[in-house]
């Protein structure tokens, strides 16, 4: 779907020559996306130009900023910094107006670094600020603001609820180009929604919301006279329309968006969505084959395709996965899936990047904080320095006047010329360069804090150990030299100390290895054994050489392992790598399964269909409550946390297998095994 941020166009600009200041920064301030105030330019520079109280100063350097952090060759970081500077300015001179032109500011390059929650809490700043000042239209416009942010940081269900309750609260109040922006984002939540449920019932809901609210939003276009917007309409309706396999409304639909281009070259990333479009038709109502071959070809163009055709790529990966599993092209279908996943993970670790960038700034705060306030104190010095300079230039100036005049109208003349080429052409590379958005789901980002959170909690225990011991082994040392420097030192009590020392330093060197453990295993789950090759190995051999091992354990608990396996199968693959899988799922049944039994059944069992390898590892333990299954495979969940075990087991097993050896692993429990109530089944599938 076509971001929301772009689905209303400005109106022509005004001839900006004698526009009253305030006039213009009130315009500025009801712009909601960056698509506006990317075409502000002229009209900032007409302000720049005029004679600014000092608080209108610092407002339009922060509109200023957010016209910068449009731009691709723009420093975030400095202009971060820098209206961090304007907030304080604003601040200092208890001016409203300015102090949430700057939390705006923030907002915006908060936004191109990808930290939405903290524009989120920004935007929120500014709408208190407007409405203390007393602007309600401007706080009212700032939860406006909220929406785009939202949609970029693909919060789809807090934006739909956003969006229609702004629809229904603020309906009569809000501007026709706001309306239509409500009513795009709260389509495009729908759409988003509808793709990522599993529930059929609910997505179909969604698809009609989507569909019904995109339809409301092109009559209100015709009926207001926002032409761009009722392009973005048609576009929207043909790609939902095709989602759908509602082929003739899609048609429709393209053909009048090409009807009202009036023959006008459509942007690069609409003529994409119109492919899309097509090709989703052609998998509704054409030949399988053929649409099927179409399909894969437009998504083998995408992989290498210009930074906007991101959304594209992720509609055509949809498509794929749904008509493989309908077609039969299973394996395709599954390497679509892997591919989304993929992306979001790419995703992810953007978001990584920009956030240990910003907690960087943030650490170099305080210093830059206190170099503002000197620079504050300068500033007021250089004011009035500045103000005396004034005065003899103004009654310099006044003398060359006169001769000034003529070669100021040419000037004039010259620059509005120059003014209005650069405008153009800064419309042309504006429309070129817009950049689609990238996803982070707020759900990664709770499921690393909770592996931060559990690492944390598993290195305590050994941290606070080791500094036991280190506690132990000063005060030790203390009462030796204490007692040496009294000469009152007896054979007997050097022993003891010494064996004190002793047993603190062994003590510290397992609290230390227990936290370099922990750390390599952590390291050990983005690329685990990514250094071994692939090669032919012995699959029965290996697994009758891990049974001969673990007979001894076996023999201790009182257990029975039963394996399954052919006489002979000899693979290439990961051997290695499939010996710690199966130790793991080993030690998780003995350890965690069985545990408090004196004894049990575990059982091994091994197939091969085309090629596919199967195993499944089962015992008849305790299971796992159904509220932890969905986060076995998570990094640090364990239920006996702090008691044995990192909660890193299965974290290691999930990824060898999905990461290194391409696999899948499902978990089922409870999985009774010979009758018997409860248990846990692992079933692993590995191409052959």
């Amino acid at each position: 779907m076509i971001d929301p941020a772009s689905a209303t166009r400005p109106g022509a600009l005004d001839t900006l020559g004698h526009l009253d200041v305030e006039i213009n920064l009130q315009q500025a301030r009801a712009h909601v996306t960056g698509f506006e105030q990317a075409h502000f330019t002229q009209h900032l520079q007409a302000i720049r130009a005029a004679t600014l109280s000092k608080e209108q100063a610092i407002e339009l350097d922060c509109l200023q900023i957010m016209a910068l952090s449009m731009q691709a060759d723009a420093n975030p970081n400095e202009l971060l910094l820098r209206a961090r500077e304007l907030l304080g300015m604003g601040q200092a001179r208890a001016a409203l107006l300015a102090q949430a032109a700057a939390w705006r500011a923030i907002q915006w390059v908060q936004t191109r670094l990808k930290l939405h929650h903290a524009a989120l809490e920004s935007v929120a700043m500014a709408a208190e600020l407007y409405q203390r000042g007393g602007h309600p239209a401007l706080a009212m416009l700032m939860q406006v603001s909220r929406c785009p942010v939202l949609f970029m940081a693909e919060m789809y269900a807090e934006l739909r609820q956003a969006s229609t309750e702004l629809l229904q609260e603020e309906a009569a109040t809000l501007s026709p180009a706001t309306h239509q922006l409500l009513l795009n984002n709260k389509a495009s939540a729908a759409y988003y929604l509808a793709n990522e449920e599993s529930n059929a019932l609910l997505a179909k809901t969604y698809w009609q919301e989507c569909l019904s609210t995109h339809q409301q939003g092109l009559l209100f276009t015709q009926q207001h006279g926002l032409a761009y917007a009722e392009l973005v309409a048609h576009l929207n309706l043909a790609v939902v329309n095709a989602t759908l396999g509602r082929a003739a409304d899609c048609r429709m639909h393209l053909r009048l968006l090409h009807e009202q281009c009036q023959g006008q070259p459509m942007q690069a990333s609409w003529l994409l969505w119109e492919r899309v479009s097509k090709v989703l038709v052609q998998c509704h109502e054409g030949q399988r084959e053929q649409a099927w071959h179409a399909l894969l070809a437009l998504d083998a163009e995408l992989i290498n395709g210009p930074p906007h055709s991101s959304g594209h790529r992720d509609a055509t990966l949809q498509a794929m996965r749904v008509f493989g599993e309908r077609w039969g092209y299973l394996d395709q279908a599954l390497r679509a899936s892997l591919m989304q996943l993929k992306q979001e993970r790419s995703r992810k670790r953007e978001l990584a990047r920009a956030l240990g960038e910003t907690v960087n700034a943030v650490i170099e705060r305080p210093r830059l904080l206190q170099e503002n306030e000197q620079l504050a104190q300068h500033g007021s010095e250089l004011e009035i320095s500045l103000a005396q300079r004034n005065q003899e230039l103004s009654a310099a100036l006044a003398k060359v006047q006169a001769e000034a005049s003529v070669r100021a109208a040419a000037e004039a003349a010259l620059q509005q010329a120059h003014d209005e080429l650069e405008q153009r052409v800064r419309q042309r590379t504006d429309e070129l360069g817009q950049a689609m958005r990238a996803l982070m789901q707020q759900e990664k980002q709770l499921a690393l804090s909770r592996m931060l959170a559990g690492m944390a909690h598993e290195m305590n225990t050994p941290l606070g150990n080791a500094r036991m011991a280190a506690s132990s082994i000063q005060e030790r040392s203390q009462e030796l030299a204490s007692q040496a420097a009294q000469g009152s030192l007896k054979r007997s009590q050097l022993q003891e100390l010494l064996a004190g020392l002793s047993e603190g330093g062994a003590l510290m060197d397992r609290a230390l290895e227990r936290v370099s453990d922990l750390v390599l295993r952590f390291k050990a789950l983005d690329q685990p054994s990514s250094s071994e090759s692939r090669s032919d190995f012995n699959l029965v051999g290996l697994i009758e050489g891990l049974s001969a091992n673990w007979q001894n354990q076996l023999k201790q608990r009182g257990a029975t392992l039963q394996l399954e396996i052919p006489r002979a199968l000899t693979l290439r693959g990961h051997p290695h790598a499939l010996i710690q899988v199966l130790q793991q799922l080993f030690e998780n049944s003995l350890h965690h399964g069985l545990a408090g039994r004196s004894d049990g059944l575990m059982r091994l069992a091994v197939r091969v269909d085309g090629q596919q390898l199967t195993l499944q590892w089962q015992d008849d333990g305790c299971g796992i409550p159904a509220d932890h299954l969905p986060r076995v495979f998570e990094p640090f969940f364990s239920s006996r946390l702090g008691q044995d075990g990192a909660g890193l087991g299965l974290a290691m097993v999930h990824s060898l297998v999905v990461d290194l050896m391409g696999g899948q692993i499902n978990v089922i429990s409870p999985a009774p095994l010979l009758s018997r109530i409860g248990g846990t089944r692992f079933e692993l599938k590995l191409p052959i």
